[in-house]
């Protein structure tokens, strides 16, 4: 399921993404559109203006060209006179000479053809001006940078910045400019857009960016989904695991009552008062053991009822760590281990709920006893801080890995010990313990290392009400 969920999610993904480079694309193209149009305006608006100027020089061209017929009239007459007053060879040179000289200045005032100079007739000003008011109609706020480029000359005669010499001639728009003079070798409006891509994605933000939410979204609960999926198969094999323990847990007790049981029938048995009182004794261990496995679970049970409410009185944390003491000392010793009290507390006194507070100081204890396989060292001191008290549990134990020192507060989780099952539990109690501390506003720690023992550590407030301060390890 999660890899067809990933191969849907990436084609989506895809699509998404192909699709908004297909809209960049078509918004690219009509971005070009608006760029021609603008420039095709100002060339044409540039043209109207080079002809407007021509034709209010209509006025002085006609003033001249009558100049130049007087002219002419002048010059036939006075070469008129000379005609008649021709009589030797040099008057007729003389008359040549001044002949020509005429022709040569008729010609230099009719024929004024001159060839088309862009400088002439192309204002800066008036350019800029078109151009910038040309875009902005058409709805384009990017900046740009442009330049007018001569092919007689071979170079840019002007830019607007010389920041973009090589992009205005490379990847600038291009456009000719005074289409209608028949120039052998044109000139050319160039513009480019530096920040083109980021105009671009500006006009598109609310598409672009709703497909990326989208995507994101769907990508934060997929995660969610596998975590979920994740979380649940752990689960699941941690009930099996507490199922299969809690089994093998009750199952020994039972047929140990019930064999003890079917020999208490024995007419035999009966009349044997020593076996009677050792087996009525194994019944009684193995009830009491019951009875123990039920209270682990019941303590689980209970905490996480909705109703669940703490019965707060002053509690002397030295008395119940005495009374606790008395009742696992026997468990210890049997492993020819030591279990030693140092009360450092002068105010050992705090406000909380006494069943569960020896419960959980009870767990911690028996905890450092079990995962202790031969003869096992336990120290309890307890240290007052400001606001209240610190108990700590060390032992001289198995220890806990780093890895596992991040899980052992999970409910039900516990340490993998491979295909050895000699420790029994059900991985109720230190998440009983932490839970308990916690709803005190306290808090618990843990200092371990492998095959070297741990440190665990329970910080209980004096009163619930003021916040809890963190104690130092």
């Amino acid at each position: 399921m999660i890899a067809i969920v990933s191969i849907v999610l990436l084609s989506l993904t895809a699509v998404q993404i192909y699709w908004v480079r297909n809209a960049i694309s078509i918004e690219r193209i009509n971005f070009e559109n608006k760029v021609n149009s603008s420039a095709k305006e100002v060339v044409y608006k540039l043209e109207k203006i080079k002809t407007y100027n021509t034709l209010s020089q209509s006025n002085q061209t006609r003033n001249r060209f009558i100049n130049y017929l007087s002219t002419i009239d002048s010059i036939s007459l006075a070469l008129s006179d000379d005609v008649d007053s021709i009589k030797t060879t040099a008057d007729m040179r003389r008359l040549l000479q001044k002949s020509n000289l005429a022709q040569e200045i008729i010609t230099g005032m009719i024929d004024d053809k001159q060839p088309f100079q862009i400088e002439r007739h192309l204002n800066m000003q008036i350019l800029d001006s078109l151009l910038r008011h040309e875009l902005e109609v058409h709805n384009i706020t990017s900046d740009y940078a442009y330049g007018v480029y001569s092919s007689g000359k071979g170079q840019m005669i002007y830019e607007s910045t010389d920041k973009y010499k090589t992009e205005l001639l490379k990847q600038g728009f291009v456009f000719t400019l005074y289409p209608y003079e028949f120039s052998p070798k044109p000139d050319y409006l160039m513009i480019y857009f530096p920040y083109e891509m980021r105009f671009l994605l500006k006009q598109m933000a609310g598409i672009v960016l709703i497909s990326l939410l989208l995507i994101l979204i769907i990508i934060m609960l997929f995660i969610y989904i596998i975590k979920i999926i994740v979380w649940q198969r752990r689960l699941s094999e941690l009930k099996n695991d507490f199922i299969n323990n809690m089994t093998h847990e009750i199952k020994t007790p039972i047929s140990t009552i019930s064999l003890a049981s079917e020999a208490l029938r024995d007419d035999t048995i009966k009349r044997n008062e020593q076996l009677v009182n050792n087996y009525l004794k194994v019944i009684n261990d193995e009830n009491n053991r019951l009875a123990g496995i039920a209270e682990k679970i019941l303590q689980a049970a209970i905490i996480e009822n909705e109703n669940f409410s703490f019965n707060r009185e002053k509690v002397n944390l030295h008395e119940i760590i005495n009374l606790i003491i008395n009742n696992l000392i026997i468990q210890v010793e049997v492993k020819d281990g030591t279990l030693t009290f140092d009360k450092g507390a002068d105010r050992p006194v705090v406000s909380g709920d006494k069943m569960h507070l020896t419960n959980a100081i009870a767990n911690l204890i028996e905890n450092a006893n079990k995962y202790s396989p031969r003869k096992p060292r336990i120290r309890l001191t307890t240290e007052n801080y400001s606001e209240g008290v610190k108990v700590c549990v060390t032992d001289t134990g198995m220890g806990i890995s780093t890895e596992n020192q991040k899980k052992i507060f999970d409910k039900l989780y516990r340490v993998p010990t491979g295909n050895l099952h000699d420790v029994k539990g059900f991985g109720l109690g230190l998440s009983y313990v932490k839970t308990i501390i916690e709803l005190h506003g306290g808090q618990v720690t843990v200092e371990s290392e492998l095959n070297k023992g741990s440190r665990f550590c329970v910080y209980i407030p004096f009163s619930s009400k003021k916040k809890p301060i963190s104690p130092q390890q």
